[in-house]
C-alpha cells in the first residue's frame, strides 16, 4: 500500500502538470509578451513606417488618376476623341508606369454619350496597342483640372502682348554703385597695406 500511494501521486501530478500547461494560456502569453518587450520597438517599426507612407501613396495614386483622365475638353460634340485626346492617350501609355496605365474617361450627363466616349477611347487605345493586353478604361465623375487648348492659347497670347519691355529704373542714393573702386585697406598702388611678407 505504501508503494502504491507514491505511484498514484506521481501519475496524478503528471496529469495535472500536463493539463496546467494546456489550460493556462497566460503562461504562453507571458512568454510572448516578454519576447515582445525585449525586442521593442522592432516589431512595430514596419507598421509605423506604413502609416507614415500611406497618405503619400494615396496622393501619388490620385495624381496619376488626374494625369490619366480624359476630360470633356478632349471630346468633340459628337463624343468622339479629338486629336488632343489621341495625343493624351499616347502620353498616358508612354509616360505612365505599367501599374498606373489605366485610362479614365470623364462621364457625360447622358449614359449614351458616356458609352460613346468609352467606345471612342477603346478604339484609340486598340490602335496604339495592337498586340498584348489592353489597359483598363474606367469611367469617372471627376473632371481633371485642365482647360482647352483654345483657352490656353488665348491666355498665353494675351500674356505675351501685355508684358512690358524690361528696363532698369533710375539709380537712387540707396542703389547707386559705389564710387570707390579700390579696396578700403589698399594703398595707392593697389597693394594691401599692413605687415607685408617682404619684411
Amino acid at each position: 500500500m505504501r508503494r502504491l500511494v507514491p505511484g498514484i501521486l506521481a501519475v496524478g501530478f503528471g496529469m495535472i502538470s500536463s493539463h496546467a500547461c494546456a489550460d493556462w494560456p497566460w503562461k504562453h502569453k507571458s512568454g510572448v509578451d516578454a519576447a515582445r518587450n525585449n525586442s521593442w520597438p522592432q516589431p512595430f517599426r514596419a507598421a509605423d513606417a506604413n502609416s507614415v507612407v500611406a497618405p503619400f501613396e494615396v496622393m501619388r495614386n490620385n495624381g496619376w488618376r488626374e494625369f490619366n483622365t480624359l476630360g470633356s475638353a478632349v471630346f468633340t460634340k459628337d463624343n468622339e476623341l479629338s486629336e488632343a485626346g489621341n495625343l493624351k492617350i499616347e502620353q498616358i501609355l508612354t509616360l505612365s508606369p505599367s501599374s498606373q496605365q489605366i485610362v479614365y474617361v470623364k462621364s457625360s450627363i447622358r449614359k449614351e454619350e458616356t458609352d460613346a466616349r468609352v467606345e471612342s477611347t477603346q478604339l484609340a487605345v486598340s490602335k496604339l496597342v495592337p498586340v498584348g493586353p489592353l489597359p483598363q478604361i474606367l469611367v469617372t465623375n471627376v473632371e481633371p483640372s485642365a482647360s482647352s487648348g483654345v483657352y490656353q492659347t488665348t491666355v498665353q497670347r494675351a500674356l505675351i502682348t501685355t508684358t512690358p519691355t524690361p528696363r532698369l529704373g533710375a539709380f537712387s542714393s540707396v542703389n547707386a554703385p559705389a564710387t570707390q573702386s579700390v579696396a578700403p585697406n589698399a594703398n595707392q598702388g593697389g597693394m594691401a597695406s599692413g605687415g607685408g611678407a617682404g619684411r
